[in-house]
């Protein structure tokens, strides 16, 4: 029977759902029956008396899979769960997992396991990415966000830790201008260190893009003005921090971006409103002046205030960039699309004995 496969990451917030999912449907127009597992989720959702997983109850929905859902996703980590191991609870997640993983393995030719951010969360449970791959038999595919060299460190400790599980790593997220370094000195040095390279993925705008109605979702703010433009896409975004006569100058630099900034600060506010800007977020909880109201409608900008500060404001928005949003069906899309024409599946599939 061949091996299923689980999707590692170096860090979190890599893409491993987009990419688990986009193998789903790429293995399946190769004619494999293909399921999708979760061992351990942490975004808990409740559906009556069962803990789900957000993301595994939107990726069931999206490949349609008749698994029932605490098998998907058979371990939850929350409050409870931590709370049981702190009290000295016996807790034996591992078989949960292992049972669970039984079910949705039957009737299928490769089940691809999404893992945790990092491959030693979950260890508290003695579910860590580690553990699973090892108690399951998993052939792994190490997913790598392109964080410069030091990556090189982390997909060689990874290696050490999975030893013959690990079937080689797939660099996502990598700059053009990195790619050739990637292809090149990159995957050079990993093939001596006996580790293999199934491809690159280029860093994509429209996947890392978010909708100024996720932003206020996340930091619960509030649109001041310009709801209508909700579903308009950020690709990055900039701080607010510097003198207003530097301000119009920093933010013609960049197109497509959100400003996050002091409520208070007009004068920035309205320099961020006459450069390429998709929205404004506003600090402090502070309203704008009737003038800038009237700019922002002009230039048609959501202006949405939040009661949190601005380094605050700005950690909440660069976790939301720094994640890859599978709930986006186009998105899910366009990465199947890059996996086919980047990802060396026809290998992958051959090393999983399928």
């Amino acid at each position: 029977m061949p091996r299923s496969l689980y999707i590692a990451s170096t860090q979190g917030s890599g893409g491993k759902t987009t990419i688990a999912v986009g193998l789903c449907m790429v293995l399946r127009e190769r004619g494999l029956e293909a399921g999708y597992f979760k061992p351990v989720g942490t975004l808990a959702a409740h559906a009556g008396d069962a803990l789900l997983d957000e993301d595994a109850q939107f990726v069931a929905a999206l490949l349609q899979l008749e698994d029932d859902l605490t098998d998907i996703c058979p371990v939850v980590l929350d409050e409870d769960a931590l709370r049981d191991v702190l009290s000295g609870n016996e807790v034996d997640a591992m078989s949960r997992v292992r049972s669970a993983y039984a079910r949705v393995r039957t009737g299928k030719d490769v089940v691809v396991c999404e893992g945790l951010g990092e491959i030693w969360q979950g260890r508290f449970l003695r579910t860590s990415g580690a553990e699973v791959v090892k108690e399951l038999d998993l052939g792994t595919l190490l997913v790598a966000k392109f964080a410069g060299a030091r990556l090189l460190d982390d997909i060689i400790y990874v290696k050490d830790a999975l030893r013959e599980n690990l079937l080689g790593v797939l660099f996502n997220m990598v700059p053009e201008s990195r790619l050739e370094l990637v292809k090149g000195d990159y995957t050079r040095f990993l093939a001596k260190n006996e580790v293999e390279s199934y491809g690159a993925l280029v860093s994509d705008p429209a996947l890392s893009a978010v909708s100024v109605t996720e932003i206020v979702e996340e930091l619960d703010g509030t649109f001041v003005t310009g709801q209508r433009y909700g579903d308009r896409l950020a690709e990055t975004y900039m701080i607010g921090a510097m003198s207003p006569e530097h301000a119009l100058r920093y933010f013609q630099l960049t197109p497509n971006k959100v400003v996050i900034v002091g409520g208070d600060r007009a004068e920035i506010i309205l320099a961020a409103l006459d450069t390429p800007t998709v929205a404004v977020l506003l600090t402090g909880n502070y309203v704008p002046s009737p003038a800038v109201l009237e700019r922002a409608d002009e230039r048609q900008v959501p202006l949405v205030s939040v009661e949190t500060d601005t380094v605050s404001a700005a950690d909440g928005v660069r976790r939301l960039f720094g994640r890859l949003r599978v709930k986006d069906r186009a998105k899910v899309e366009l990465i199947k699309e890059l996996i086919e024409e980047q990802v060396d599946v026809d290998r992958l599939v051959r090393d999983l004995g399928a």
